[in-house]
């Protein structure tokens, strides 16, 4: 049995196609400027830096989302996708593909080596 993971925003993120995805083989990291905060165990909420914009996040994507500290490997949350929320390997691969390109195109994604003010050397 399949089961699909549902859409990991509540709001308008929409695939550009042609754009850049995030290698497989990379630790993504959250922007640092980006701010989140699960809510329960339904959901949560992330602030889209720049824009004084909150997006509303379920279940799955607060897991990846969660995992976005740069010491996780794209690999190792595919796994945890996929051992938390019982779903088959290939649609765990997609559905983090797909969910990492949504954020890196909406610059909810650090860039290499981006750091955040208190992360600067001085």
């Amino acid at each position: 049995m399949t089961v699909h993971l549902p859409t990991p925003f509540a709001g308008p993120f929409a695939r550009v196609e042609g754009e850049e995805s995030v290698s497989s083989d990379s630790n993504p990291r959250r922007h640092p400027d980006t701010a989140f905060r699960p809510v329960g165990d339904e959901g949560g909420l992330v602030v889209i830096p720049g824009r004084s914009e909150i997006k509303v996040l379920n279940p799955v994507a607060i897991k990846v989302f969660s995992m976005l500290d740069g010491s996780h490997s794209v690999e190792s949350i595919v796994v945890a996708v996929t051992e938390e929320f019982n779903v088959d390997d290939a649609q765990a691969r997609t559905d983090v593909a797909a969910f990492l390109g949504e954020l890196s195109e909406n610059g909810l994604l650090a860039k290499p080596g981006e750091k955040a003010p208190w992360e600067a050397e001085l």
